[in-house]
């Protein structure tokens, strides 16, 4: 090669260095630098090392600014919690976090603690053009939004439902998951099976009170259905349930579980009066609780992959975006039956 071919090669000056310039000095699509400067995963740890090397030598700076102005993206989107505190929380948000930094897309985190202003103030983000998409964990979408079908494609709920048309879901099938675990207490001989279930008026825990009807009646047990719906799903609403289902201790085998925490307050108190678990009377959860596995005795649960929730949802809504329409609704992600200690079986 001659200094006049390589010279040939090089960009005019090194300030009006472009991203076309970069991939050819690398040997790769312009699309695989775009990717690669954003620390897309996507892109090879040694292919973005290289482009990187490139950027560098040459003086390319990202006007990550001009480039959003152009397209009027946000470059970001936000994901509405309704406490940021939970537990199942962090594994969503790593999911959301790691498909959109695929496609160099960042997140903003707001938690609306049940708060309608707060909801509102945050909705606000995506009218205004701060935010591209809202992902939805709270399981109702604000107003402001839900008025509107020009939004429904920026929109996903993740792990709870909403009740709006044309917004697409990504969760467990969770009718079918309490189903399996009911079925799975059947199994090892539990007909006195009693359902402790969540607020009546959420779509989650009346999905699992039905799918728990739905085992019983199938094992011609009709007439034992008995859900007793909480107004939380927490270990004190767990204890205080037990309480309550202490006089019924000989009619009692089992105790399906809405949530892992309402099984570790019940089983807290049901050791406290005497009774033996699993032997006198058997429990079930949901969730997977960090804890589930070491609590005394080990939680049998539903495990619910919160990681690839996260990530499938965020992924299913840069395509909508790009789409600009909705091409999925519904998506369910498959659950798994942990099976521990305290149904009285271990695989």
């Amino acid at each position: 090669m001659t200094d006049t071919d390589f010279q040939a090669e090089q960009p005019a000056t090194r300030s009006a260095i472009t991203i076309v310039d970069i991939a050819r000095l690398a040997g790769v699509n312009p699309s695989t630098v775009s990717r690669a400067l954003a620390g897309s995963r996507a892109v090879t740890e040694e292919t973005r090392r290289r482009i990187g090397e490139i950027a560098r030598a040459n003086g390319y700076v990202a006007n990550h600014s001009a480039r959003r102005l152009r397209s009027r993206k946000a470059g970001q989107v936000l994901v509405m919690l309704p406490n940021i505190a939970a537990f199942s929380h962090p594994q969503i948000i790593s999911g959301i976090e790691d498909a959109l930094e695929e496609h160099g897309i960042g997140v903003i985190v707001g938690s609306t603690k049940g708060n309608a202003e707060r909801e509102t103030a945050l909705a606000e983000q995506l009218v205004a053009g701060a935010a591209d998409g809202v992902i939805i964990l709270t399981g109702k979408i604000p107003e402001s939004l839900s008025a509107s079908p020009h939004y429904r494609h920026r929109i996903i709920a993740i792990s709870r439902p909403v009740d709006i048309p044309d917004v697409a879901f990504v969760g467990i099938d969770d009718r079918r998951a309490a189903h399996d675990a009911t079925r799975h207490l059947l199994s090892l001989g539990k007909s006195e099976i009693v359902h402790l279930s969540g607020p009546s008026d959420s779509p989650i825990f009346t999905a699992r009170a039905r799918g728990y009807a739905d085992a019983m009646t199938e094992a011609g047990l009709a007439d034992r259905i008995e859900v007793i719906h909480l107004p939380a799903f927490t270990i004190d609403a767990g204890r205080a349930a037990m309480q309550q289902l202490r006089s019924r201790q000989a009619r009692l085998s089992a105790i399906l579980c809405a949530s892992d925490e309402l099984a570790f307050g019940a089983i807290q108190v049901a050791k406290e009066l005497g009774m033996r678990v699993p032997e006198d009377v058997a429990f079930v959860g949901f969730d997977d609780h960090p804890v589930s596995g070491a609590f005394t005795p080990t939680l049998t649960t539903i495990k619910i992959p919160r990681h690839l929730l996260g990530y499938t949802g965020a992924k299913a809504l840069v395509q909508h975006l790009e789409n600009g329409r909705v091409s999925l609704m519904t998506e369910y992600l498959p659950h798994t039956l942990c099976v521990r200690e305290s149904c009285g079986s271990k695989q």
